[in-house]
């Protein structure tokens, strides 16, 4: 009960987001899936799947830019709504056409407007959320995203061979109810006034890149994430390439499972890791869950075709996934002024998606030409650059943020 009772004293708001992400996460039954349908349903290779993901994510990544710019200049609330809701009728009707490169992008026009949003919800936790309670709600918000997601992995595993269909219409109806939630219960505060580091910067005529570039810790941390999050792609790209070599009739089902793994150790050590590392530095988890990710990588290298050793890796690197999720949307909601917030995540989620798309055609590349053991390598490798980045973030934030220590 002690590790339920740390998220007590959260505003109403935490909650009812909380609930929504559940629901939202628990209908989202299609990325899980995104390489297995690509390379077995639509018959694309390794390094074609990787391009038509990279091809995505270069569109997609205009909408993390404009998206910050949005929610730093609109009512926050209205913004995700309005995106909600041309996702859901896209979503839905990907569902009816026939499966086809045409009805993948139908749903990624639709996705499009879900990393639209994105930035206007991160920034919407930070504005309902008092200062000291920020890294308890985005870690209560990752919580509940991981407890919808242990449910429908392994849904789409079963209906991936004869209902595929209904993994579109399901995501698409499972954003409605969270839609409906936020728009009935989500009220936006005036936001608080807060003593930052870099309040000269947000007076008229400052900017995001003003304030970034000023600080030596901002840049780093944004190098470190990019880095990590580049190579943390490989959970939907790599992974399932891995699992489909080795076991090319149940693939779809173990990868499945896998996934299911990875919410359900989200969901029993996120309160347990929340209040055991609560006394450590934001930075110093960060370098911890990045360390994790390298060594699970590694474990998935050395376990090509071994099930139990896909399971312990999928555990080492859910556990670095807890570590740095907890407390990536509450070091730049401390660090940057609140009306420059929207643009900061849209910015570190700009950068991370590129990253993801070189990674994931690199690795795609490497995986259909040189082998697996070159594209685990790789990951390593890019994981690794993250490392040091971080390393040398903590002692850049201890000395810039010194008034701030979280």
């Amino acid at each position: 009960m002690k590790l339920l009772a740390q998220y007590k004293g959260l505003e109403k708001e935490n909650y009812i987001l909380f609930f929504g992400k559940i629901v939202t996460n628990l209908g989202s039954m299609v990325w899980p899936m995104l390489t297995m349908i690509l390379h077995k349903k639509l018959g694309l290779s390794a390094t074609d799947t990787a391009t038509f993901i990279i091809v995505s994510g270069v569109i997609f990544l205009p909408a993390n830019l404009w998206g910050g710019h949005i929610a730093d200049h609109f009512d926050k609330k209205k913004v995700i709504i309005g995106c909600d809701m041309i996702s859901i009728l896209l979503f839905i009707i990907s569902g009816f056409l026939p499966l086809s490169l045409f009805s993948m992008c139908v749903l990624l026009v639709g996705a499009f407007f879900q990393t639209l949003e994105a930035p206007a919800y991160q920034a919407l936790v930070a504005k309902i959320t008092p200062p000291d309670k920020r890294e308890k709600a985005f870690s209560l918000l990752y919580l509940g995203g991981n407890i919808g997601l242990i449910a429908s992995p392994v849904l789409a595993g079963l209906l991936f061979h004869r209902y595929l269909w209904l993994c579109f219409v399901i995501s698409g109806l499972s954003i409605s109810v969270s839609t409906i939630l936020i728009a009935r219960f989500i009220r936006e505060t005036d936001g608080e006034k807060e003593n930052l580091l870099h309040k000269d910067a947000a007076v008229s005529g400052g900017s995001i890149l003003k304030i970034f570039l000023r600080s030596r810790a901002l840049p780093l941390f944004v190098l470190a994430h990019t880095f990590y999050h580049g190579a943390y792609a490989q959970f939907g790209y790599l992974m399932p390439l891995d699992i489909s070599r080795a076991f090319p009739e149940n693939g779809a089902f173990l990868y499945g499972t896998i996934n299911s793994v990875n919410c359900l150790v989200v969901v029993l050590c996120t309160p347990l890791l929340t209040m055991f590392f609560e006394k450590v530095s934001m930075t110093k988890k960060f370098v911890t869950g990045i360390l994790l990710q390298a060594i699970s990588f590694l474990a998935f290298l050395l376990s090509f075709g071994v099930i139990p050793g896909y399971y312990l890796s999928i555990v080492l690197f859910t556990l670095g996934e807890i570590m740095t999720s907890i407390m990536i949307g509450a070091y730049l909601s401390s660090r940057v002024p609140e009306q420059y917030r929207g643009r900061i995540f849209g910015l570190n989620s700009f950068a991370a998606s590129f990253m993801s798309g070189v990674v994931e055609w690199t690795s795609g590349y490497l995986f259909d030409h040189l082998g697996l053991s070159y594209a685990w390598g790789f990951s390593i490798g890019m994981t690794m650059v993250a490392v040091v980045a971080s390393l040398f973030l903590i002692r850049e934030d201890r000395i810039e943020f010194a008034e701030q220590r979280i």
